[in-house]
């Protein structure tokens, strides 16, 4: 992978995702670093409905999640939130996922033993970096994949938790707003959040746990499941519940990402 796909993604409040090709992210790395600056949240959100639709989320639903160590423990509320996200309740899909990234991250930590998952009342900012270092440590440790891919993955996801996701809301350095404390203590209103890009950006960070619990499973993959009749058939009941949805608007279901297009792309 480029070196320089991690900083680009940075740029964006965004890291290296887990279960998405290399090659889409030097594509959209290239567009970001060619914007200067530019590459406002019109434009992510538009690349993150791309990654993250119908079909890749049922997947996931149906042979990921309930199959990988602590995830499996809020299939039920992931699968909620993605339904209430493809039916545009967007308020709804982004808090009611939230709480899931620091749950799964709270019992990976007490599991392996880790110093700050054992105490409940730990800073959950401490809490992630003895976590993600740990394992970086551990995926070094046992050469695991493109070790250093990981070991990027990781470092970005450790700076979208410890900056974005889990900073005091009024420090918040992004304009999409996609913060917990700001959305579940109620600092931000309705119109500070809603959009399709913070349910986006959560349900990656849901990802990148899943992928820290799997590097200490048997079975490991750093790709999608393949698309079973469940899987297709939920990806299909997605679609119904977007058409169905009481709130039209506001969600960018079936994008076709072109990345040598600006953000006025939306065929």
């Amino acid at each position: 992978m480029n070196p320089e796909v991690p900083k680009a993604l940075e740029s964006i409040g965004w890291f290296v995702p887990p279960y998405v090709g290399v090659p889409i992210l030097e594509t959209v790395s290239r567009q970001i670093i060619a914007a200067k600056g530019q590459f406002d949240d019109a434009r992510v959100e538009q690349f993150l409905a791309h990654l993250y639709g119908p079909d890749r989320l049922a997947s996931m639903i149906i042979d990921r999640y309930p199959k990988t160590d602590v995830v499996d423990l809020y299939q039920r509320t992931i699968a909620e939130a993605v339904a209430a996200h493809f039916s545009n309740f967007h308020h709804v899909a982004v808090a009611g996922l939230m709480p899931v990234v620091e749950g799964i991250g709270r019992q990976l930590s007490r599991l392996r033993g880790l110093t700050l998952g054992q105490n409940p009342q730990s800073s959950v900012k401490d809490m992630f970096t003895e976590l993600l270092t740990e394992a970086k440590k551990d995926a070094w440790n046992k050469k695991i994949g493109n070790t250093q891919e990981i070991d990027d993955m990781l470092t970005g996801s450790l700076n979208f938790l410890t900056k974005y996701f889990f900073e005091k809301s009024f420090k918040y350095p992004a304009t999409d707003n996609t913060n917990r404390p700001g959305i579940l203590h109620g600092a931000f209103r309705d119109a500070d959040y809603g959009q399709p890009i913070n349910f986006y950006k959560t349900i990656s960070a849901v990802d990148i746990l899943t992928f820290v619990s799997m590097l200490q499973m048997p079975k490991k993959s750093g790709f999608v499941p393949p698309n079973t009749p469940d899987a297709t058939a939920l990806a299909e009941r997605f679609e119904e519940m977007h058409k169905a949805s009481p709130f039209p608007n506001g969600h960018l279901l079936g994008t076709k990402w072109n990345p040598f297009l600006g953000a006025e792309n939306k065929s």
